[in-house]
């Protein structure tokens, strides 16, 4: 299990190394079956060349169709709930999940779903913003239409807050830390293969950015570097191994470590992402 997180600041970098992940693990002639879970609007991923199925559950209908009029790139669209879905054990090769489960007030009902979804082998994406950094302090700090505001007037996204749109509420149950979802995976048997820590608040060079560090910068100095301002998001890449490490007799995580349609297989080649 790695200890080590790398900071990343490039998105496109950030998407190759998770594409990588999943290619690694596509056997030739056996497509792999992935679940997004949590899906919203578009499916971020190249997968070019080769053969898998994406099933998509998510709880916002209008995002749901919203992805299905613009994309319709879902072998399976399911609106439900993380927490109370059901699927069979053992079903899925990759399990993605991107800024979901900080709007969950059981994360780790979520999690445990995924690990009995999984198979045997395959891997968890998970990304989420870290309850640790500044930005993730204040989302937990500040009314959901202050999220709204920043949305729109700061980040310039006009569509912030209607129907099929985020922001969403937030809840940062306390397993959503570095600390935490360690201590989550070695409880449940899993192996952390990759973890990074993501900037995505602060990448543009303009006054706005300038301003956004500054402050983020003085909170962190307050805090006493209690809190990250360097990165916002943790990513994760998590694997269920094909012979399970015996779950130690833990049963939730402890206060104190609070801080620290129809399935169609496809073959996608290049020039069908063009």
């Amino acid at each position: 299990m790695t200890n080590h997180f790398i900071l990343l600041n490039n998105t496109a970098a950030e998407t190759r190394l998770l594409e990588s992940q999943i290619r690694a693990l596509h056997q030739p002639h056996t497509p792999l079956h992935i679940l997004e879970a949590g899906c919203g609007q578009k499916w971020t991923l190249s997968l070019a060349g080769i053969e898998y199925s994406l099933t998509g559950i998510d709880l916002d209908e209008a995002a749901l169709s919203l992805r299905m009029q613009k994309y319709n790139d879902l072998d399976n669209a399911i609106i439900g709930d993380l927490t109370t879905a059901s699927f069979p054990d053992n079903s899925f090769d990759i399990i993605y999940n991107a800024f979901v489960l900080e709007h969950v007030r059981d994360a780790q009902a979520v999690l445990d779903n995924f690990t009995r979804w999984l198979k045997p082998g395959g891997l968890i994406i998970l990304k989420i913003p870290d309850r640790y950094s500044v930005y993730g302090f204040l989302a937990r700090h500040t009314p959901h239409w202050c999220h709204v505001g920043y949305y729109r007037y700061v980040k310039g996204i006009r569509t912030a807050g209607l129907p099929g749109h985020a922001p969403y509420p937030v809840t940062y149950d306390p397993v959503l830390s570095q600390t935490g979802l360690k201590q989550y995976c070695r409880n449940n048997g899993l192996l952390i293969n990759q973890g990074y820590l993501k900037n995505n608040y602060l990448r543009k060079k303009n006054l706005r950015t300038w301003m956004v560090r500054t402050l983020a910068r003085f909170i962190s100095l307050a805090a006493l570097g209690y809190l990250h301002w360097r990165h916002n998001d943790l990513i994760l890449v998590i694997q269920k191994p094909e012979k399970r490490i015996t779950r130690q007799p833990v049963g939730s995580l402890q206060p104190n470590l609070e801080r620290t349609g129809k399935e169609r297989h496809r073959v996608h080649s290049d020039a069908d992402m063009t």
